[in-house]
Formats: structure tokens, C-alpha cells, sequence
């Protein structure tokens, strides 16, 4: 249970998508009514935005609407975003729990998954 006279503290592992989208719920629900909320978006990546950064063309019409769209939650002053710290290295959901009413995980994976198809074997070839 939290004291009401201070916001519901969230930590949010992960600032790719989900992450951005979990800390926009947050702010729109019946939490963001006062005391409010509270959110710190953790960051294995020096930047956020996961896959819409580092997977596809930044530079490609739908996906600046996107990057708009979540630069429009980091904004907000409830937000605050934490990069270059790495889950289990720098930190531990025991660290976490200490500080923050709730913490919610929106990590994407971090190694490739082995695919079972023909030419997986073959230079240049990835999961």
C-alpha cells in the first residue's frame, strides 16, 4: 500500500515500445489522479525505443510517427528515463522493490532464437 500523499512510484524495465506504451496507460488511468504516478523507464540501451531504434529505418515515414508518438510520453514530466543500466548487472528486481511500488518488465529478447529452416547455416544468414 502506498502513502497518498506522494504518487504511486513504477519502474519499467525496458524503453523500447511496451515500456513507452505501459508508462502511457499508467498516466491515463484512475492512478494518474492525485497524489498521480510516478514512472522510471530503465534502459539496457544508451537510447530508448528498442526495436523502432535499433531493428528497422529510423528514418521511414510510419515509423517517425511512431517515435513521435513515444517521444510525446517521455515528455511528460511523471517520466523519467534511465539508459545504459543493464537488468541483473547494475541492478536486481530486490534493488527495484525497495524503491517502487510496482515494476513491470517490458525487456525484448536479448539473444536470436535458433530457426529451423533451410540456409540457417550459411554466411550471412541470421536469426
Amino acid at each position: 500500500m502506498t502513502d497518498q500523499t506522494r504518487p504511486l512510484r513504477v519502474a519499467i524495465v525496458g524503453a523500447g515500445p511496451a515500456g513507452i506504451y505501459a508508462a502511457d496507460a499508467l498516466m491515463k488511468s484512475d492512478t494518474a489522479q492525485d497524489p498521480g504516478v510516478s514512472i522510471d523507464l530503465f534502459e539496457r540501451m544508451p537510447a530508448p525505443f528498442g526495436l523502432i531504434r535499433y531493428g528497422v529505418a529510423p528514418d521511414h515515414p510510419r515509423i517517425k510517427g511512431i517515435i513521435t508518438a513515444l517521444h510525446k510520453v517521455l515528455d511528460k514530466p511523471q517520466v523519467r528515463l534511465l539508459g545504459n543500466l543493464d537488468y541483473g548487472t547494475d541492478f536486481t528486481l530486490e534493488d527495484l522493490k525497495r524503491f517502487y511500488d510496482a515494476v513491470i518488465f517490458s525487456t525484448g529478447a536479448n539473444a536470436d532464437r535458433a530457426l529451423n529452416i533451410p540456409g540457417i547455416d550459411l554466411d550471412g544468414s541470421y536469426g
